[in-house]
């Protein structure tokens, strides 16, 4: 494996490697329409692709186990005919063989030095057009001065017609293949169905098809007949067809256009070849109509621009992040990731609004794979793309935004804080932003008036502005002027405890760079509440006794079957109180189910926290020392805010102050009577939120007291937690020592919903689990002090959640004693998955912990076995400078799998690596008061070595390169480091500052992007 620049990465002899998958971005500009495609680094590449989801495949989907199979055999052919002999290209058995990885595409070379043939491979997906499309480029070269004639047949071995649906296909594929058709237009084929396929009296005829087309210098000859090629090997593995016909006889050979799975493959000759490349392209069309159009002037010129676009958007988008250090490999790791942060939480496109300036996210999608077959990804097929997305997943991949778009403001903090319920849950599923128009709707073109009477995407804007032939962009723009902003989300599957513990992070990042505007934030700007169909249930209906006499909590919430997601609102309309308001509602719920011993936040949702895969804890009444933590952190905010701001309002629902001031008034005599006794007031205020709400407001001082109260008492709770272990317990789990049955009025149990007898538990039993890294990880982020955290991270080392093998931390330590309830993670393989594995986004919350708790040093020692770009590539299996979900680790029974990364890039862990940059190479807050006056500190925090040649360069909010001087050899986090002095350039203008803060007009220019350059002078030795 080999770097170039660090723009590609090459992987020799790929298909004698390692298996693993990966995907194109399927980025397609603003107005493109994306397309997904997934490869493998077998045969040529591309296993399945298509648009939407799995139900607008064009190349038939099938999970990484099953592609490596398949992927040769009905993916991408190329078949050469050179003096009557038919050799294919890129199969197993063949030699000199380059996979390529780019960050906006991918290619594969072969050179066959008998035949003295090289071919090339290149496909990127189609950027700013109007139908979706694969791009594949083909590069043919002669190696010898020999002069050669050749017959070429290169494309899809096997090809779905649009409308094919995922599921139905793999039922009934045989019986499907009688509705379908290739038609054979001019300039490329198109593959569609002749009706609806539904088994109803609705019969509806089908307008839109995927398409195939080639462009060329010459002559191209389309075969969507697979037996004129393979004859009846239906294998596809021996082009009998090619073999036993020359070129001109295959052509006169007619094709069948029905009634069978077609291929999509184009014919040539070349004589005398030197050098010839053609690009072919498979995608989807409404119809046939504007595919005409498109066809014909999409010549091979258009389409070899159109990849250099391509590589222009990805390089846009990556430029936010350029980076120059003496590593180049991690540079292009932190521009990788960057890239594929933006694939789960999008790039902002900021755009004003009547509800003011807000970013509309473009490009991200839910994580959905081959080797992530269980999600059901999808890709709006639209212009200004936005997918959907996990509430978790989002809200961490869009915590740093702000480093790199600081015009977003408080957006995103609006976004997901207005996601939380009254009952401090929220919905899974987020489903972006729409827009509901509010102006002059006579302003505009007719074409869009329809769309303006309903909610809308910008998306749906400039498609019919585009049909039209209308101007788009100022038209977009003003529309959005006018319009309200809409967020979007829906219940999904449970609530995860986990999910709120993220929203502080926005909030730090907001006021890393916003200090200043603080008291707006907390106590000015109103925020809705949002509203699921869907209430966990009070403990006597969720407490049940098990056939076999168990104790569980099972079916802990309760559907209100034909109830909507919406908002919580009274006559008034939504319901909306301040920041302060929402963080205490927040703060008041999760308190009120601390766990029975007080130690961990109640898993009482039906779900668990991060680790999905302990999905079995809830049941054991589960509760999490993580959510603790996180907790702890956001009622010490609510308490600095409060002494600053005592004097200011606070607005809150009725329901919510009467809880407040029913926690101050707990029985504090014993851990389970102060645990009964908040649950029911808990399971109260649940009640009352069914009816009508109403808002009151106090003064912030009047909280405060109850806020230092559950402060004291989570501090308890982390202390409790460290007796049962030094690096703290994640998870607790509960066995009910003594219960009572709950009996109807005739004494006989009473079932509750979930088909099993409720009872009354009277006392519990703790039953801590063993170790993870997730507590220590998220106590080191955000609560410890340097001394504490240095002796974590040493008993850390002396555990079974350190890999001494490969040098890397694992999820847990060995659960082998733990039975199959705590969930599926005990079912999986040790170091496969969740289970005793280096789960890449936890050991990356672990290292960012590191650093951000002082401990500099062990960090930069950590990350050169840690971080996946300094890692041998044999052994981790895939490029380095993309990330995986989990690397198996040495407790796997399969040791040649022992640090092989698994299930590509789309991880948690580009935000941590993410945060980590930003600590490295700016600070925590890089903007802070002084007096009431506002200035702009940096204070990176990098090794001497990352310098080269006495520099590190970064950019900073996607505008200023600050460029670090390192005038005398030190570590930038050395206590005797300190900054001499800056200079900062604006046009016309340059500024110098003694020392390591800049005040005045200097500093909001730097924040609003005026200047364009900063150079910052370290010196040592002060």
């Amino acid at each position: 494996m080999t770097t170039k620049e660090m723009v590609e990465y090459t992987i020799k002899d790929y298909q004698k490697q390692k298996t693993f998958s990966s995907f194109l971005s399927g980025i397609a500009g603003k107005m493109g329409i994306p397309l997904w495609a997934f490869y493998v680094n077998r045969g040529q590449l591309i296993t399945s692709f298509g648009i939407r989801d799995k139900n607008g495949a064009m190349m038939e989907f099938f999970p990484a186990n099953n592609a490596y199979h398949f992927v040769s055999r009905i993916g991408f052919r190329t078949l050469v005919k050179l003096n009557g002999e038919v050799y294919e290209f890129f199969k197993e058995k063949n030699l000199n063989q380059d996979l390529i990885i780019k960050q906006d595409s991918v290619s594969i070379v072969e050179r066959n030095l008998a035949l003295g043939i090289e071919v090339k491979v290149t496909y990127f997906t189609l950027p700013n057009e109007s139908v979706a499309g694969l791009a594949r480029k083909v590069q043919i070269k002669n190696l010898t001065e020999t002069e050669k004639n050749i017959e070429v047949i290169d494309g899809l071995a096997q090809m779905l017609p649009s409308g094919i649906d995922y599921g139905g296909y793999k039922a009934i594929s045989n019986l499907l293949q009688s509705w379908m058709s290739s038609i054979h237009e001019e300039n490329y084929v198109f593959y569609k169905l002749r009706a609806s396929t539904d088994d109803s009296a609705e019969v509806n005829m089908v307008l839109d098809g995927n398409f195939y087309f080639t462009a060329a210098n010459q002559e191209v000859f389309y075969i969507s007949d697979y037996k004129l090629i393979f004859n009846e090997d239906l294998s596809l593995e021996t082009p009998y067809g090619f073999i036993d016909n020359s070129f001109d006889q295959l052509k006169k050979i007619s094709q069948v256009h029905v009634n069978q799975v077609p291929c999509a493959m184009s014919g040539f000759q070349f004589k005398n070849l030197k050098e010839v490349e053609f690009v072919s392209v498979i995608g989807y069309s409404k119809d046939k109509d504007n595919l005409t159009h498109l066809v014909k002037r999409m010549n091979l010129c258009y389409m070899l621009a159109k990849e250099s676009e391509n590589k222009s958007i990805h390089d846009a988008i990556v430029g936010a992040i350029e980076t120059n250090t003496s590593k180049p490999i991690l540079d292009a790791y932190f521009k990788q990731s960057y890239l594929d942060n933006v694939l789960r939480g999008g790039t902002p496109l900021i755009v004003k609004t009547l509800d003011g300036q807000i970013g509309y996210h473009l490009y991200s999608r839910k994580h959905g794979d081959l080797e992530r077959d269980y999600n059901f990804f999808s890709l709006e097929p639209a212009f200004y793309s936005q997918g959907n997305g996990n509430f978790r997943d989002v809200l961490q991949n869009r915590r740093n935004d702000l480093f790199f778009y600081p015009e977003l403001g408080d957006f995103n903090i609006y976004q997901f804080v207005s996601l939380i319920q009254a009952d401090g849950y929220n919905p899974l599923s987020i489903e972006g932003v729409k827009f509901k128009f509010d102006g002059k709707i006579e302003k505009f073109p007719t074409s869009i008036h329809e769309v303006l009477k309903n909610e809308f995407t910008p998306g749906n804007i400039a498609t019919k502005l585009f049909n039209e032939g209308l101007e788009i962009e100022e038209t977009l723009k003003e529309v959005l002027r006018n319009s309200h902003v809409l967020v979007k989300a829906a219940f999904g599957e449970g609530y995860w405890e986990d999910h709120f513990t993220y929203l502080y992070d926005l909030i730090d990042s907001y006021l890393s760079i916003y200090p200043d505007h603080l008291e707006d934030l907390i106590f000015n700007k109103q925020y809705p509440f949002f509203k699921s169909p869907v209430k966990v249930l009070p403990r006597h209906l969720k407490y049940v006794k098990t056939k076999d006499g168990k104790i569980r909590q099972y079916g802990a919430i309760h559907h209100n079957h034909g109830a909507h997601d919406g908002w919580l609102e009274n006559e008034s309309g939504k319901i909306k109180i301040n920041l302060y308001g929402k963080l205490l509602t927040l703060v008041l719920n999760k308190f009120g189910h601390l766990d029975p011993y007080g130690i961990g936040l109640s898993y009482e949702g039906n779900k668990p926290g991060w680790n999905d895969a302990m999905n079995g804890v809830p049941g054991l009444f589960g509760s999490g020392v993580s959510e603790t933590i996180e907790l702890l952190k956001i009622v010490q905010f609510l308490i600095t805010v409060s002494k600053d701001n005592n004097e200011r309002n606070i607005t809150l629902l009725k329901s919510t102050d009467k809880l407040a001031h029913a926690y101050m008034h707990l029985n504090n005599k014993d851990d389970y009577t102060n645990w009964d006794q908040r649950m029911t007031h808990l399971e109260t205020y649940r009640d009352e939120l069914e009816l009508k709400q109403e808002i009151i407001t106090n003064h912030v001082e009047h909280y405060l007291g109850l806020l230092l109260q559950i402060e004291e008492k989570l501090k308890e709770a982390l202390e409790k937690a460290k007796k049962i272990n030094s690096v703290y317990p994640t998870y607790i789990t509960y066995e009910a020592k003594t219960y009572e049955d709950i009996l109807d009025k005739d004494g006989k149990p009473i079932i509750g919903e979930y088909g099993l007898p409720v009872v009354k538990i009277t006392s519990f039993d703790i039953k801590p689990l063993p170790i993870f890294l997730e507590a220590p990880a998220r106590y080191l982020k955000g609560i410890s002090e340097k001394k504490e955290a240095k002796e974590i991270y040493q008993s850390i080392k002396k555990t079974g959640l350190y890999d001494e093998k490969l040098k890397f931390y694992q999820t847990s330590v060995s659960l082998e004693d733990y039975n199959h309830e705590i969930g599926r993670i005990r079912a999986f393989t040790p170091g496969w998955l969740e289970r005793e594995s280096n789960f890449l986004h936890m050991t990356y919350k672990y290292l960012l912990g590191l650093l951000k708790s002082g401990l500099y040093e062990e960090f930069f020692k950590e990350i050169e076995t840690n971080y996946t770009c300094f890692m041998d590539p044999h052994v981790y299996g895939r490029s380095p400078i993309e990330n995986s979900s989990f690397l198996a680790t040495s407790s796997n029974p399969d040791p040649k799998k022992h640090g092989q990364g698994f299930v590509s890039r789309l991880t948690g862990s580009t935000a941590e690596l993410l945060s980590m940059w930003r600590y490295m190479f700016l600070g925590n807050h890089i903007f802070g008061l002084q007096n009431g006056q506002l200035y702009f500190e940096l204070s990176p925090k990098l090794p001497k070595t990352f310098f080269k040649d006495g520099t590190v360069s970064v950019k900073l909010f996607n505008k200023t390169t600050v460029t670090y001087h390192l005038v005398d050899e030190i570590d930038t986090f050395d206590k005797n480091a300190y900054i001499e002095r800056i200079t900062l350039h604006k046009d016309n203008e340059l500024c110098e500052v003694t020392g390591s803060k800049v005040f005045g007009q200097w500093t909001r220019d730097i924040r609003e992007g005026h200047v364009f350059k900063i150079n910052v002078y370290i010196r040592g030795g002060k």
